[in-house]
């Protein structure tokens, strides 16, 4: 049976390549018992051309290559055959996938967006910085550890989110990008200024705090120690000393 196509389809043509179906099908006297099809070729020094076409000469192109990682209801699967041709919803593909747990299911075309490439030099148990998160702008530049890498939250009108991150101080986030920390001196920027996090600064009074390289505060910011006799913590954070008694001056002496 000759596949039948309908108006902005993307196909492929034997002999000229890719193209999109403009009008059709209709009946030719050049395609024969075929259906015929008017297509714009989209690739090639044919591009931007529009000629007559047999449905014979044309196949479908996918949305998903057969190999793809694409995501079904928030997981990834692996696309295996398709696209199909519903009986009763001609302009509803869809596809045969494979789960995670080598199972395989159909998936409509609608309900599949192809799986975001995560950044492979991130992996789970890396220390990192939150660089952007959606509808949590206020974690961005915050601390803390990948304890997934494959999340695949994707929020409404947004791009998928694949690291899980547990904050320092506690909670976690989704987040969309990360940065990993490396062994150079920590540091933590907080309105617009970055502090070395190995340094010592000395607030409008006079006073001298050290900033945590590891340990957070709820609010998220480094937990920040008062210098008495020594150093001695007492639940400050860089937040709020900043906003207490800032600015802060680097101590270099």
């Amino acid at each position: 049976m000759t596949q039948e196509f309908k108006v902005g389809d993307k196909v492929t043509h034997r002999i000229f390549g890719d193209g999109e179906v403009r009008l059709g099908p209709y009946s030719s006297v050049f395609a024969g018992t075929d259906p015929g099809y008017t297509v714009e070729i989209t690739t090639g020094s044919l591009a931007g051309r529009v000629g007559h076409c047999r449905a014979a000469d044309l196949t479908l192109r996918p949305d998903f290559e057969h190999g793809a990682t694409v995501l079904v209801d928030g997981e990834r699967c692996t696309v295996t055959a398709g696209p199909f041709r519903d009986r009763y919803e001609a302009d509803r593909p869809w596809y045969v996938v494979e789960n995670p747990d080598g199972s395989h299911e159909t998936s409509a075309a609608r309900h599949m967006t192809l799986a975001p490439t995560v950044d492979t030099s991130v992996k789970v148990g890396d220390r990192v910085r939150v660089l952007e998160a959606m509808h949590a702008e206020e974690q961005h530049g915050k601390l803390g550890r990948i304890t997934d890498t494959d999340a695949a939250w994707t929020p409404h009108n947004g791009e998928v989110h694949p690291y899980r991150v547990a904050l320092d101080g506690g909670g976690f986030i989704l987040a969309r990008r990360v940065e990993r920390v490396g062994d150079a001196p920590e540091t933590y920027t907080y309105r617009g200024v970055v502090y070395d996090l190995t340094a010592a600064y000395r607030d409008q009074d006079g006073d001298v705090w050290r900033l945590s390289v590891d340990e957070r505060h709820p609010n998220g910011s480094p937990l920040a120690a008062l210098r008495v006799s020594g150093f001695h913590p007492h639940g400050s954070s860089l937040a709020g000393v900043v906003n207490q008694y800032g600015p802060l001056t680097r101590v270099t002496d």
